[in-house]
């Protein structure tokens, strides 16, 4: 039997002279991936991936997602016709917590990481004042009354319009 070597292409730009496998190719170059054979259970395994998640602040967090404490959480938020604001208001709540769950683990630590903790204190930071400013425009919409308050998306946007000409004018 006569000995194949790899042949493919090393840094050098020389072939490589590993033996081969029976593709042709050595273990470290073993050719093109095909990718997972079986691709629905590949995509189950990437459901609730969380492993690039750093910080949090991020993360895109979807209602039917939540766990159903924090489904409870979000729920705990007073009922009011504006929908949208207090939704927003419910997922940067939640985000908030996940990020203090990860602080907390990061700070449970034997050795932790100086990096992250500073890189989560940082984000918690920046996400404190967008959820400080989204539950001044929720009280605020809350406080405003309509002469026609039908519920419409139309009055929801002459309130929002309202509010953001007040902040420019303060």
């Amino acid at each position: 039997m006569e000995k194949t070597v790899c042949g493919a292409k090393t840094r050098k730009g020389t072939p490589c002279q590993k033996q081969a496998l029976e593709n042709g190719k050595c273990k470290l170059h073993g050719g093109k991936s095909t990718g997972p054979k079986n691709k629905e259970k590949h995509r189950q395994s990437l459901k609730g991936n969380k492993n690039a998640v750093k910080t949090g602040e991020y993360e895109t967090i979807a209602f039917d997602m939540l766990s159903e404490e924090e489904q409870a959480l979000i729920q705990q938020i007073p009922d009011d016709p504006k929908r949208l604001v207090k939704n927003e208001l419910g997922t940067l709540l939640v985000r908030r917590r996940r990020m203090m769950a990860r602080l907390g683990d990061e700070e449970a630590k034997k050795k932790p990481n100086n990096k992250s903790l500073n890189s989560l204190n940082e984000a918690l930071t920046r996400l404190n004042a967008v959820t400080l400013n989204h539950i001044k425009v929720f009280y605020d919409l809350s406080a405003e009354t309509t002469d026609n308050d039908n519920g419409s998306l139309g009055d929801l946007v002459d309130i929002l319009a309202d509010v953001r000409k007040r902040r420019i004018n303060e």
